[in-house]
């Protein structure tokens, strides 16, 4: 299973001009069906680490094993591109938001001599999305999800007024800011500054000490999707991944 050649955004200088690096996100789209189609059973399996087999085994439906399956090979390609490694070659090392300390909370793809990339993974349904800087910060997260008719919102803390669409929105967005802070979704959720920086909304997280940001990002029909990260200069790119 291979993905496409343009690799992986690079930054721009600022237009202040003090030559800083404007933060780059890729957001790759992936349609588990072809990527299950694209590698062996066996292919596949042989790029997971201990813990990621674990999980696959737990899984009882095989329409859950084949997506788990299919959507983790394609995260660890795009991670083992970005990091020029091979894709089993990526670790996972985990850091807790709430303590400090390492070996639990958030995993944080690295290379073998210690290089560290900013990355998030979502799948819902049918796609999965992976979403990656061009280096260790600013913290990345992305929450994909499928829109499903008739929701009931009303116990959903993140979520208020909202209907089917906007809520899976809004719901969307507050996945995805926990995920680039690091912490768990509570009963107290992210909540807006009201601040606005182009694209992107500023917004808090209990538990977090920075500030973050969060906006949409394209996703399939039906579905809802966004993307955070600790910058308001980011610039996100959408690609589709291609088996």
């Amino acid at each position: 299973m291979s993905v496409p050649t343009t690799g992986a955004v690079a930054g721009s200088p600022r237009a202040d001009g003090t030559g800083t690096a404007t933060p780059g996100i890729r957001v790759w789209t992936v349609a588990t069906a072809p990527a299950a189609a694209a590698a062996p059973y066996e292919e596949a399996y042989a790029v997971l680490d201990e813990a990621e087999r674990s999980r696959l085994a737990g899984l009882r439906r095989p329409g859950d094993r084949m997506r788990y399956l299919a959507v983790h090979h394609a995260f660890r390609s795009v991670l083992g591109r970005a990091l020029d490694i091979a894709p089993a070659a990526v670790r996972f090392r985990r850091y807790c938001a709430g303590c400090g300390q390492e070996g639990h909370g958030k995993p944080v793809p690295s290379a073998p001599d210690g290089r560290t990339l900013a990355a998030s993974l979502s799948h819902s349904g049918a796609y999965a999305l992976i979403a990656v800087g061009d280096g260790p910060h600013p913290p990345v997260g992305v929450d994909i999800e499928r829109i499903r008719p008739h929701m009931d919102w009303s116990g959903i803390p993140c979520v208020s007024g909202g209907g089917t669409t906007h809520g899976f929105e809004q719901w969307t967005r507050a996945e995805a800011l926990v995920k680039a802070a690091g912490t768990g979704l509570t009963r107290t959720p992210p909540h807006y500054t009201g601040r606005v920086f182009g694209t992107w909304r500023e917004a808090r997280v209990p538990g977090s000490d920075p500030r973050w940001y969060v906006r949409s990002v394209r996703s399939p029909d039906g579905y809802a999707a966004s993307v955070a990260c600790g910058s308001a200069d980011a610039r996100v790119t959408t690609v589709r991944w291609v088996p």
